[in-house]
C-alpha cells in the first residue's frame, strides 16, 4: 500500500538531476524558489487571476510533463446531476472555438439547435405519461441536428495536434474531490502546450455533448457488470446516508440521462476558473520561461468568485449496517468504517493501522488470513476513500474456498480486536515508514506522476510538500497511538459490511451439481 493523499501519488526527485542553481535565475518578481534542502527546488508563482504555477527543472531527458488540477469532483456535482464532473472531463477534449471546428460561427447556430432539441426531448421523456410519438419525433430531430453539426466538426483535431507534436500520456481523471489533466511532450513544445491548454480552458466548446453522454452511459452500464466496483458503490451509498460521497463518481444512471450541455456550461463557469487551479510543469524547462508563457497565454483567463459549498455533514453512524449483493461472481466482502478525514490528527494513526494490517506479506492480514489460516485469497485495507471530507476506512477481502464470507469476517474482526490490545512493534512502524520512503524514491522515475502530484497536493491540501511532510508525521506515531485509533474507529457501531454472494438460484444449482 502507498501512503499518500492521492493514489498512486508519491513524490520525490533525484536531487542531483535538479538544476538548483539555475532554477532561481531571471525569475520575475513574485516568484519564489524552495531553498530548504529537505525539499526539491520547486519554483512557485501565482498569476493575478489566481492560477498557481509550480515548476521543477529536471534534466533526465529533453521532455516536459504537465498537469493541471482543479478542486472539483463528483462531490461538487449538483443534486440530481451526479456524474456531471466526470462528463465534463470527457467533453473537455472536444475542442474550442478554433480547434475541432472549420467554422465556429455557423457551428454555434447548430449547437444551439441541438441544445434546444435535447432539452425538449429530456422534458418529454420525463413526463409521467410520455407521448411516445413526440419522443420519437424529438429523437429524430436531435439526430438530424447532430448530423448537421458534423459538417463543421474537425473530428479529434485536439488529440491529433498533440499526437503530431509527440505527446505521451495525454489523459485526464475525475475523482470525488478533484479533476486533473496531464500530458508529456518534447521540451521544445512548451509554448505549443501553453497555447493549447489555455485555449482549452478559456474557450471550451462542448460539442458532441450528447454523443459523449451516451458514451458515458454505456461506460456506466459496463461498470455495473463488474462485481468489485458494484460492491464498493453499494458500500459507499449504504455507509454514507447524506454526504455526496455516497454518489458514484460516474453518477447515477437516472441523473446522467438528464444532463445537458447547459448544465455543463454552468458547471464550467463555476469551477473551471484560474483561481481554482494549479498548473505544474516538471522537466527540461526554464522556470522563468514557463512563467513568461503562462502570463502570455493564461493571464486573460477570467477568475470568478468561488462560493463556499457547505455540504450536509454526515451524521455519526450508531448502528451496524449489513447487506448482501447478489452477483454471478466469486464471494468477497468490503468492510467500511467512518474516518475523521485529513483535517484530523488521527488520520496518521489510521494510516498506520491500515499499513500494520495490510503492508504486503509482513502485514497482519496476510500472515494470519492468507498464509497462516489460509482463509483468504486476499485481504487488504486503506485508510480513506476520499480526501476533502471525512470518508471511509475500508477493508477488502475474499474467502478462499471452501471458507465462507462469514468465516472471513469473523477472522478479520479477530485481527482488528487483537490490534486494539496488542500494539504493533516499533520495528513494524519503522518498516512502514521505510517502505513509504522507498516508494517515494521509486516514484521519481516518472516526471508525469511528479507533475500530477505537485498540482494535486497544492490544489487539494494547499501544500505541494504534503508527501514529504507525511513521512515526518508518520514517524511521530507511537505503537499505542495505533491501538487507540483502532479502538476508536474500528467498532461495530461505526461499521458497514457488504457481502458479494452468488444469487440463490445459482448457488443452489452449484450445490446440486456436486
Amino acid at each position: 500500500m502507498r501512503l499518500s493523499l492521492f493514489l498512486p501519488c508519491l513524490l520525490l526527485f533525484c536531487q542531483p538531476a535538479i538544476a538548483k542553481d539555475a532554477a532561481g535565475k531571471d525569475l520575475p518578481a513574485g516568484a519564489a524558489i524552495e531553498t530548504d534542502p529537505k525539499y526539491p527546488p520547486v519554483v512557485s508563482y501565482t498569476l493575478k487571476n489566481g492560477l498557481k504555477l509550480l515548476i521543477l527543472e529536471k534534466h533526465f531527458a529533453p521532455t516536459i510533463s504537465y498537469s493541471i488540477a482543479f478542486r472539483v469532483g463528483n462531490v461538487d456535482s449538483p443534486q440530481g446531476k451526479t456524474g456531471l464532473a466526470h462528463l465534463f472531463e470527457h467533453v473537455a477534449f472536444k475542442g474550442t472555438k478554433t480547434i475541432n471546428t472549420n467554422n465556429y460561427e455557423k457551428e454555434k447556430l447548430v449547437l444551439e439547435k441541438i441544445e434546444k432539441t435535447a432539452q425538449a426531448l429530456i422534458a418529454a421523456e420525463r413526463k409521467a405519461a410520455p407521448d411516445k410519438a413526440l419522443v420519437e419525433k424529438l429523437k429524430k430531430e436531435l439526430a438530424d441536428a447532430e448530423k448537421e453539426g458534423d459538417a463543421y466538426i474537425v473530428k479529434d483535431e485536439f488529440s491529433q495536434i498533440y499526437k503530431n507534436i509527440g505527446q505521451s500520456g495525454l489523459n485526464a481523471a475525475t475523482s470525488q474531490d478533484y479533476t486533473f489533466y496531464l500530458v508529456s511532450l518534447p521540451s521544445n513544445q512548451l509554448e505549443t502546450l501553453m497555447a493549447l491548454e489555455s485555449d482549452r480552458f478559456k474557450n471550451p466548446v462542448l460539442r458532441e455533448f450528447y454523443r459523449e453522454r451516451d458514451v458515458v452511459t454505456e461506460e456506466q452500464r459496463m461498470y455495473a457488470t463488474q462485481p468489485d466496483r458494484s460492491l464498493m458503490n453499494e458500500v459507499m451509498s449504504t455507509a454514507m446516508m447524506i454526504h455526496p460521497y455516497r454518489n458514484p463518481i460516474g453518477g447515477w444512471m437516472d441523473d446522467i440521462k438528464t444532463l445537458t450541455r447547459t448544465d455543463a456550461d454552468k458547471f464550467y463557469g463555476e469551477f473551471y476558473v484560474p483561481n481554482n487551479a494549479t498548473l505544474a510543469i516538471v522537466g527540461d524547462a526554464k522556470p522563468a520561461e514557463v512563467i513568461r508563457l503562462a502570463e502570455k497565454y493564461f493571464s486573460t483567463w477570467k477568475p470568478s468568485s468561488l462560493g463556499y459549498k457547505a455540504y450536509t455533514e454526515e451524521p455519526p453512524q450508531k448502528s451496524e449496517k449489513r447487506f448482501n449483493l447478489f452477483f454471478n461472481a466469486k464471494p468477497a466482502l468490503r468492510m467500511a468504517f467512518h474516518n475523521p478525514g485529513y483535517n484530523s490528527p488521527d488520520i496518521y494513526a489510521l494510516m498506520m493501522v491500515s499499513e500494520v494490517l495490510s503492508n504486503g506479506k509482513t502485514g497482519r492480514f496476510y500472515r494470519s488470513l492468507v498464509e497462516g489460516k489460509q482463509l483468504a485469497l486476499y485481504a487488504g485495507s486503506y485508510h480513506a476513500t476520499s480526501t476533502r471530507y471525512p470518508s471511509l476506512f475500508v477493508v477488502a477481502a475474499a474467502p478462499k474456498a471452501p471458507h465462507t464470507v462469514e468465516e472471513l469476517e469473523t477472522a478479520i474482526w479477530e485481527e482488528l480486536e487483537k490490534l486494539k490490545t496488542e500494539p504493533p512493534t516499533a520495528w513494524e512502524l519503522e518498516k512502514i515508514v521505510n517502505n513509504h520512503e522507498a516508494e517515494m524514491v521509486k516514484s521519481m522515475e516518472s516526471s508525469l506522476e511528479l507533475a500530477q502530484n505537485l498540482a494535486l497536493s497544492q490544489q487539494i491540501s494547499d501544500d505541494w510538500k504534503f508527501d514529504w511532510k507525511l513521512g515526518a508525521e508518520l514517524r511521530k506515531v507511537k505503537p499505542e497511538d495505533v491501538s487507540k485509533a483502532a479502538a476508536k474507529y474500528l467498532v461495530r457501531g461505526n461499521y458497514t459490511i457488504g457481502m458479494l454472494r452468488q444469487p440463490p438460484a445459482a448457488a443452489q444449482a452449484k450445490g446440486d451439481a456436486k
